[in-house]
């Protein structure tokens, strides 16, 4: 039981095995959580009860809670009039709601233990919405506001709240399957991508970032 616990909320293939590579090279005992159980461990995140009863199973079963990264995400584009409303909830629960349920679980915990980090992966998306992401960019906007909120409600508890914007693709085998014109040269290498979210666990009090943003040096500025 010794050790810390860091959950991968919203686990996925490619950029997920890297953070738990990653995470658990720097000492830590990694979980992954998504609603089809990829990563180790299943529940629905949009569901309170279930992520509820999810850290209680973890407060009985792992080393104490160190810090969490949500990378819950449903990418949706659709122009505006064809977005019924239903679809503009369903993106919403699925990268705000998901946040929020994780958030007011995990923070008590972090708190107990003497502090610990909440990560929330933002996109391009997160600072500015273009045509066809009303819905995408509604939510990321929505997450990047609760992620303002949480940091100012309770840094002074000793929890680091960072908000990321990966202001481009990264370079998994998802992303070639979803982009097929996608090339490496102008994409984020993924391993890079999770040493840099080690470095956010590891910075000292006195100097937290909130917010970072990450891009391949050919992506426009």
């Amino acid at each position: 039981m010794q050790g810390k616990t860091l959950i991968i909320a919203g686990y996925s293939d490619g950029f997920g095995p890297a953070l738990k590579s990653w995470f658990e090279l720097a000492g830590y005992r990694v979980l992954g959580v998504s609603r089809h159980g990829a990563g180790g461990l299943q529940a629905d995140l949009g569901n309170p009860h279930e992520v509820a009863a999810l850290f209680d199973k973890l407060d009985r079963d792992m080393p104490p809670l160190a810090g969490v990264i949500h990378n819950a995400m449903q990418f949706h584009r659709q122009e505006f009039m064809s977005t019924p409303p239903e679809t503009f909830e369903d993106v919403w629960r699925s990268m705000v709601l998901t946040a929020v349920n994780v958030s007011q679980q995990a923070i008590p915990r972090m708190k107990a233990n003497g502090g610990g980090t909440l990560l929330f992966t933002g996109a391009s998306g997160s600072r500015r919405a273009g045509a066809g992401f009303s819905a995408f960019s509604s939510a990321k906007f929505g997450l990047r506001g609760l992620a303002q909120s949480l940091a100012r409600e309770h840094s002074a508890n000793g929890i680091h709240v960072v908000h990321t914007v990966i202001d481009g693709l990264i370079w998994t085998e998802r992303t070639r399957e979803r982009f097929i014109h996608a090339q490496e040269h102008s994409s984020m290498n993924v391993d890079e991508l999770a040493k840099a979210y080690v470095n956010l666990f590891d910075q000292h009090p006195s100097i937290w970032t909130h917010e970072q943003d990450y891009r391949p040096r050919t992506a426009a500025q």
